[in-house]
């Protein structure tokens, strides 16, 4: 706890990604991670709910796949751009700041994951 009340003077690798040095490998690994998951995710969350919902054979064929594409590039777009906010910022700045790897990070990230996600999925204020 009392190396988070200090400045931050680390790079990106020591702080976000750790597991590679470089942020454009380290955003490619992310991206393959989340893209397997929310695949996982999404498709049997949909196909449960396709068979729940008893839905023709018609929506299997031709709105199914799209759909769970869809979703799954929100929660890959989600995962992806957060990291490569990360680095992006901590580049711009010179240095973390307080807010910076959080919330700096996630605001832009989560915004443009939300504009690949469909439009019923949230509401418009």
């Amino acid at each position: 706890m009392a190396a988070l009340s200090k400045s931050i003077p680390h790079n990106c690798y020591e702080i976000g990604h750790t597991w590679h040095p470089r942020c454009s490998v380290a955003v490619l690994h992310v991206t393959q991670g989340a893209l397997a998951e929310s695949l996982r995710i999404y498709g049997t969350l949909y196909l449960i709910a396709a068979i729940l919902r008893k839905r023709k054979l018609d929506y299997y064929l031709h709105k199914l796949l799209p759909e769970i594409l869809q979703s799954t590039s929100f929660l890959t777009a989600n995962g992806t751009l957060y990291i490569a906010c990360f680095c992006i910022l901590r580049k711009l700045l010179g240095k973390f700041y307080f807010w910076s790897p959080g919330f700096g990070a996630a605001l832009p990230a989560s915004y443009m994951a939300i504009l690949i996600e469909r439009k019923s999925r949230y509401s418009s204020c």
